[in-house]
């Protein structure tokens, strides 16, 4: 009996720790076309300069957020103090990325990966041939899936970006606000694990665009 409960035990835990996340009120996924999503920062001619405040583990910064778009998918990400004091810097690609410099506070290995997949998941543009389903289509806008990513489009847009990890939300993008070339002015991230904080104001006298 008692062998029998503890391996019940385990099979449990071993189904909730292998579970996966179920976007909300969803009823399945359904194959799509191909979705072209988040071509915000393909333009190898643009530099896109936000003003940034961030709260990162119990400490606030205000900054700049330099992103320089150097193929179609693969970035330059710097975020430099108030002061000029550089304070992150990292070039990206959708598989790889070379870490610069990172100041003391953000130079630990775990805390460098998640900001390099915030900032990786904020920039790079992705190819979608799957989509959710609802029940009730009407009341949702289209919702497509690459791997652990799901992008939430409205008026065509990318609107919001939610990164799952088993069956939890990990991380939520969201772009607040556009220019009339459909721009992000303002975007807003928060990690859903770590205490990270991120909002970003576009600075169009700064900017390249």
């Amino acid at each position: 009996m008692n062998r029998f409960l503890t391996c019940s035990f385990f099979l449990l835990l071993f189904s909730v720790s292998c579970g996966t996340y179920r976007y909300p009120n969803a009823s399945g996924i359904r194959e799509s076309v191909t979705q072209e999503l988040n071509n915000y920062y393909i333009d190898t001619a643009q530099t896109f300069v936000y003003r940034a405040k961030l709260h990162v583990f119990k400490k606030d910064m205000n900054g700049n957020l330099i992103v320089k778009t150097l193929t179609r998918n693969e970035h330059r990400v710097a975020l430099v103090s108030d002061f000029g004091q550089t304070l992150f810097d990292v070039s990206l690609s959708p598989d790889r990325y070379e870490l610069h410099y990172a100041m003391h506070d953000l130079n630990k290995r775990t805390v460098v990966r998640e900001i390099v997949d915030i900032f990786r998941t904020m920039t790079t543009q992705r190819h979608s041939t799957s989509a959710v389903m609802f029940a009730n289509q009407q009341h949702y806008y289209p919702v497509y899936v690459v791997d652990n990513c799901y992008y939430v489009l409205k008026e065509r847009r990318v609107e919001r970006i939610q990164q799952a990890r088993g069956t939890k939300e990990h991380l939520a993008i969201i772009y607040r606000e556009w220019n009339p070339e459909d721009i992000p002015t303002s975007i807003a991230i928060e990690h859903k694990k770590f205490p990270i904080t991120i909002n970003l104001t576009l600075d169009p006298d700064q900017s390249t665009l």
